[in-house]
């Protein structure tokens, strides 16, 4: 169980350790946080909010494409039902 919060642990360390580097300077806080956070979260299997929007979309694509189909077979079905043998 101990694995399972390393990484976690990991993040805190970085975290605290780059609060105290920075003295209580506010000037650079935001982005030395925003590094340490980034590569802490490196660790993980996670996507931007960029990302998800380009999967929603392909996604969303993909289900017009696929009802599309769904719609082609079901008339091809329907004439070779009605078709003279």
């Amino acid at each position: 169980m101990t694995n399972n919060n390393q990484p976690l642990d990991d993040i805190a360390e970085k975290i605290a350790g780059g609060i105290r580097m920075l003295g209580g300077l506010k000037q650079g806080a935001e982005a030395q946080v925003r590094t340490i956070v980034e590569g802490a979260l490196s660790q993980f299997d996670v996507v931007t909010h960029e990302r998800m929007q380009v999967q929603e979309a392909m996604l969303a694509k993909a289900r017009q494409e696929l009802e599309a189909l769904n719609a082609r077979v079901t008339e091809l079905e329907a004439q070779l039902k009605n078709r003279p043998q």
